[in-house]
């Protein structure tokens, strides 16, 4: 169950997606900005408000870029955020914590849902996905950074609430190599 993104081989590791919606969303809204920006810029020369507009827009692509996850892979020793133009690496330190994003309410179903994880460090928050996992995908995060000897064993993951179980595996509509019962590749 070597994850593709940062365990070495044969260290136990799991994987956790970001929501289509988040991702897709983020780069359609920040595009939206950055090509009214483009058009104001273009159509009405460099005056301050399309340059701002401009500036403001592209910096969200630029962010979503290289700073919103699209999975993050959890092993004993460390993270590692996906982003779609890089990886980042996140070796756990002493004084890190595990919480989670502020919880929200589903429209028309009138429940509260937990948020997705983010990795405290210092007064620096990371976040590591932007949906809550399922409650499987939960259990085998805290067996892999609660096991003995670990570097993770003080990230407080049992302690992090625990999805309902009927929440739908980050890797549902992913391609199947990320499946957990392939355990190849993934």
């Amino acid at each position: 169950m070597a994850g593709r993104d940062s365990a070495p081989e044969g260290a136990p590791s799991v994987t956790i997606h970001s929501s289509w919606r988040g991702v897709v969303g983020g780069f359609f809204g920040a595009g939206v900005i950055a090509l009214g920006g483009t058009y104001g810029v273009i159509a009405a020369g460099l005056r301050w408000f399309p340059g701002i507009v401009f500036v403001v827009g592209w910096g969200l692509v630029a962010v979503m870029a290289v700073d919103f996850p699209v999975a993050s892979t959890f092993s004993p020793d460390a993270v590692v955020r996906r982003m779609a133009l890089r990886r980042h690496h996140l070796a756990w330190r002493a004084d890190d914590q595990l919480s989670r994003t502020a919880p929200k309410i589903m429209l028309g179903e009138r429940r509260l849902e937990h948020g997705g994880l983010t990795l405290v460090r210092g007064r620096r928050r990371y976040l590591l996905v932007d949906r809550p996992e399922s409650g499987a995908e939960y259990d085998e995060m805290v067996r892999v950074l609660e096991a003995p000897g670990s570097a993770a064993a003080q990230l407080g993951a049992s302690r992090l609430p625990r999805p309902a179980d009927s929440l739908a595996p980050s890797w549902l509509y992913r391609r199947a190599r990320w499946r957990p019962d392939t355990g190849v590749d993934r």
